[in-house]
C-alpha cells in the first residue's frame, strides 16, 4: 500500500501534546519553565509522544527486467540470480553485474527477497560496479541487511551480584571477537551502568597532571587523570573493560579506562580528554560488571570468557534469543555513481572507540607524550561526533540515494556523505535509535565546495545520538545547495540541525542552504549545553531558516550549563534569512545569535522561552542583524537580553507581549539587569521596541500552545504575515 504523507498543522499538534511536552508551573502568579526531564539519566516522555514505525511503499507490480537479478537468503552465490536460482548476497549480486555485458545506460533492479541478511564484512562499492542500478526489496517482503549475528549459545541460569542471570561461553580469543552491541526483539540491550540513576560528579580534575595544557584552560587542556570522591569508587573488577563518560559543555567523552585505586579516587584513562575536565563535571562509569542488576542488561566477561544477560519477563533459557553486533560498516560508496536503494532496512551494527585499535590494551601515551597533533582524544571530536564512522559511507559519488529504507539499532552514524559527493537523495526514510548521527553531509574545506545538491526529505529522525551523545540528526559542513525540507527530528541529545561549520568571518564553502518545513521537538536531556534546535556557524550567504516548528528544547541546568535555544546562530552566522519559523517552550531563549552580520530575523513567533525570548551576544562595530515584524510573547521573562547597545542591530514593527503582565510592562535585561524592570516608554528612547506593538497578539489559545492568529490581530497592523504551521511529516506511516 502507498504511503500517505499527512501534513499536520501545529494547531492540531500542540494541543494534543503539550501536556507531555512541557510542565508549567505557577508560583507567586508567575510561570516557570520546567523541561520535562524527571532526572538527567534518561529523558522520559510521555506514551502519547509520536513513536517512530517503519516505512513501507508503494512496491509496483513485479516486472523482472532482462538484466534484473534476484537475491534470497536460501540462495547461492554460484547461481544465476534468477527467480528460480537466486543469489544469496549483496556482495555476489553487484559482482555478477560486472560479469554481465549490461548496455551502459541500460537500468537494473536487484531484487532482494524477504529476509535478513547478515553482514560479516562491509560492501564496498567503487567505479567498476555497474551504474544505473537499484537494489530494492520484493514486493510485499521485508528486507533487513544487519551487522549483527545471532548468539546461538546453551543458556544456563546463574546468579550475579545477587539477580538471577543467564550465561553463555563466548571466548573472547583478540578485540574482534569483542563487540559492544547486543540487541533483542529489535532494541538495543543496555550495558551495565553505575550509577543507576543521577550523574557522579567530579572531585578534583588534577590539571597540573594535564598531558598537554592548552593556552585556554576553560575549555582545552587535555588530561588522563582525575580524582573521583572514595564514596563514589567500587571495588571493581576487570577495570580494562570499563569506560567513563565525562560530560562537559558540549561534549561528551567517551573514555577507556586504565586504572581506578578505589582507596584515593584517582582514575587514569587510557587515553586524554579532549576538552577540560572540571570540577564536577558530570560522569558515570558503564560496562561495569558489579552494576550488572537490571532486566535487559547485559556484560560480556572477556576475561572468564562468558556472556552474562539478565532476563527479562518471559524470557527462559530456551526462548532467548540474542544478536551480537558483528560489523560497524555495512556499505561504502566510493568514486562511484547512479546507485540507488529502496525499501530496505538497515540495522544492528556494532561500535569501537573512534581513532584507537585496541584501545583497551593499555596507556596509549606516556610522560613523554608526543605533540598535541599526535594524541588520540577520548571523544570522538569535541562537538558533534564529528569523527565517527557511518554504516553507509558515501564518498566522492553522484546520484546516490535511498528511499524508503529504514535505519534503526545503527551504533555510529547512518548516512554519511563526504568530499565531492553531489546530486544524492534521502527521501521518506526513517531513522531512530541512532548512536551517533543521523546524516552527516561532510564537504571537503575547499572554495567553492565541492560537495554539493545532497537532500533530505520527509525524513523521520527519532532517538538519534545513543552512544555518542553530542551527535547531531542532520549535520551538514562544508556543502552548498542542499535541500533539508519537511523533517521530523525529536529525542536526540543534542542539536537537531546542525550547518554551515566555519568558525567566525573567514571563507566558508557552505552556501544556499534551505533549512525548511521541519517540525523538531525534545531535544536535549539535560546533560549537554550550548545547544540549538536548528544551529549555525560561519558565513553563509542566500541560507533560509523557513516555516519550522521548534519546541521543548533543554540543556544541563548545572553548574556549568546553558544554552538551550531555538535557533543558534552562532560565531560568524551572516547572511542569513530567518522567516516564518515559530519557536517555543526552549530552556534559554528561543533565539539567540552570538556575533555575525547582517542576519534577517523577521515574521518569526518566538514564544515563553526559560530565560527570554531573543538574545545577542557580542556587539561589534557593524550591524549585527535585522528584527523585523516579528511576534514576541513571555511569561514575566525578558524579551531582550544582554543588549547593552543601540548601534549593532535594529528593530522595526515587532509585536510584543507579556501575559503575566497583560502588557503593563515589557521585560528587558539579562545577567548584568541593565534594563530590567523598565517600562517600554522608557525603552523606545534607548532606541529599542522602534514602532513596536504592545499589544495581546490574539492567539487562539496560547496557554494550550496553539498559535493560531485571530483574523483582528494587531500583529498584521506591523506587516506580519501568517503561514500554515505545517512543518514536519506524520508520525504514524
Amino acid at each position: 500500500m502507498k504511503k500517505e504523507i499527512n501534513k499536520k498543522k501545529v494547531k492540531k499538534i500542540v494541543t494534543t501534546t503539550v501536556s507531555v511536552i512541557l510542565v508549567l508551573t505557577v508560583i507567586a502568579g508567575s510561570v516557570a519553565f520546567i523541561a520535562n526531564y524527571p532526572d538527567k539519566r534518561t529523558p522520559v516522555f510521555n506514551d502519547s509522544d509520536p513513536k517512530p514505525t517503519k516505512q513501507t511503499f508503494d512496491e509496483g507490480e513485479f516486472k523482472m527486467g532482462e538484466y534484473d537479478l534476484i537475491v534470497s537468503v536460501t540462495g547461492d552465490d554460484n547461481a544465476d540470480g534468477t527467480l528460480e536460482a537466486p543469489l544469496k548476497t549483496l556482495k555476489a549480486a553487484k559482482e555478477k553485474l560486472k560479469s554481465l555485458n549490461i548496455p551502459e545506460d541500460e537500468n537494473v533492479t536487484v531484487w532482494f527477497r524477504e529476509g535478513t541478511y547478515t553482514f560479516f564484512d562491509t560492501v564496498a562499492f567503487d567505479s567498476t560496479d555497474k551504474t544505473n542500478v537499484l537494489y530494492r526489496s520484493y514486493p510485499d517482503e521485508e528486507v533487513v541487511f544487519s551487522g549483527s549475528k545471532e548468539i546461538k549459545g546453551n543458556w544456563k541460569q546463574t546468579e550475579i551480584n545477587g539477580v538471577k542471570a543467564f550465561v553463555t561461553d563466548m571466548p573472547v580469543k583478540s578485540d574482534n571477537d569483542y563487540f559492544r552491541s547486543l540487541f533483542k526483539d529489535g532494541k538495543r540491550l543496555s550495558r551495565a551502568n553505575y550509577p543507576k540513576e543521577d550523574l557522579l560528579k567530579v572531585k578534583d580534575p588534577k590539571l597540573d597532571e594535564a598531558v598537554v595544557p592548552e593556552s585556554d584552560p576553560d575549555f582545552f587542556t587535555h588530561s588522563a587523570v582525575f580524582y573521583a570522591h572514595t564514596s563514589d569508587v567500587l571495588k571493581f573488577s576487570n577495570v580494562e573493560d570499563i569506560d567513563i563518560r565525562l560530560m562537559h559543555f558540549w561534549c561528551d567523552e567517551l573514555m577507556p579506562v586504565h586504572s581506578i585505586d578505589e582507596k584515593t579516587g584517582r582514575i587514569e584513562t587510557t587515553k586524554p580528554t579532549s576538552m577540560t575536565i572540571r570540577v564536577d563535571d558530570n560522569y558515570i562509569f558503564e560496562n561495569v560488571k558489579e552494576a550488572l542488576s537490571l532486566p535487559g542488561e547485559w556484560y560480556l566477561d572477556r576475561s572468564e570468557g562468558k556472556l552474562y544477560y539478565i532476563p527479562e519477563e518471559n524470557d527462559t533459557i530456551d526462548n532467548t534469543v540474542l544478536y551480537a553486533g558483528e560489523t560497524e560498516k555495512l556499505i561504502t560508496i566510493n568514486n562511484a555513481e547512479n546507485i540507488s536503494f529502496q525499501g530496505i532496512n538497515f540495522e544492528k551494527t556494532d561500535w569501537d572507540h573512534v581513532g584507537t585499535e585496541n584501545s583497551h590494551s593499555g596507556k596509549v601515551f606516556d610522560e613523554n607524550h608526543p605533540l598535541y597533533k599526535n594524541i588520540e582524544y577520548g571523544a570522538v571530536h569535541p562537538q558533534a561526533a564529528f569523527e565517527t564512522p557511518a554504516a553507509i559511507h558515501i564518498d566522492t559519488a553522484q546520484n546516490i540515494n535511498f528511499t524508503d529504507c529504514n535505519f534503526e539499532n545503527i551504533s555510529y552514524t547512518a548516512v554519511k556523505f563526504e568530499k565531492a559527493s553531489k546530486n544524492c537523495n534521502i527521501t521518506s526514510c526513517l531513522f531512530n535509535e541512532i548512536g551517533a548521527n543521523a546524516i552527516f553531509i561532510n564537504g571537503d574545506f575547499v572554495v567553492p565546495a565541492t560537495t554539493q545538491n545532497i537532500n533530505v526529505t520527509d525524513c523521520h529522525i527519532s532517538n538519534y545520538g545513543r552512544i555518542f551523545n553530542n551527535a547531531i540528526g542532520i549535520l551538514l559542513t562544508h556543502a552548498i545547495d542542499c535541500n533539508l525540507t519537511h523533517n521530523e527530528i525529536h529525542d536526540g541529545w543534542y542539536t537537531g540541525i546542525s550547518v554551515g561549520w566555519n568558525w567566525g568571518y573567514t571563507d566558508n564553502p557552505t552556501n544556499n542552504i534551505k533549512i525548511s518545513n521541519n517540525l523538531i521537538y525534545n531535544i536535549g536531556n539535560g546533560w549537554l549545553s550550548d545547544m540549538g534546535a536548528i544551529y549555525t556557524l560561519g558565513i553563509q550567504p542566500d541560507t533560509v531558516i523557513s516555516e519550522n516548528v521548534i519546541y521543548n528544547v533543554g540543556c544541563d541546568e548545572g553548574r556549568y550549563g546553558y544554552g538551550g535555544w531555538g535557533i543558534y546562530l552562532d560565531e560568524g552566522s551572516s547572511g542569513m534569512l530567518v522567516e516564518k519559523n515559530l519557536v517555543y517552550d526552549c530552556s534559554s531563549q528561543t533565539f539567540h545569535q552570538h556575533y555575525g552580520k547582517d542576519n534577517m530575523i523577521k515574521n518569526n513567533i518566538f514564544a515563553f522561552g526559560g530565560d527570554g525570548q531573543f538574545r545577542i551576544t557580542r556587539r561589534e562595530d557593524h550591524n549585527s542583524l535585522f528584527l523585523y515584524n516579528n511576534i514576541l510573547v513571555g511569561d514575566d521573562t525578558p524579551m531582550y537580553w544582554e543588549t547593552t547597545g543601540l548601534d549593532w542591530f535594529k528593530d522595526d514593527n515587532n509585536l510584543y507581549w507579556d501575559y503575566n503582565t497583560f502588557g503593563k510592562t515589557v521585560y528587558s535585561g539579562g545577567s548584568t539587569k541593565i534594563f530590567d524592570s523598565k517600562n517600554i516608554l522608557a525603552m523606545y528612547g534607548r532606541g529599542y521596541y522602534n514602532n513596536a506593538i504592545l499589544a495581546d497578539p490574539l492567539f487562539k489559545d496560547a496557554e494550550n500552545r496553539d498559535f493560531t492568529l485571530a483574523e483582528n490581530s494587531p500583529a498584521f497592523d506591523g506587516g506580519f504575515e501568517p503561514w500554515e504551521y505545517n512543518a514536519g511529516t506524520v508520525t504514524e506511516r
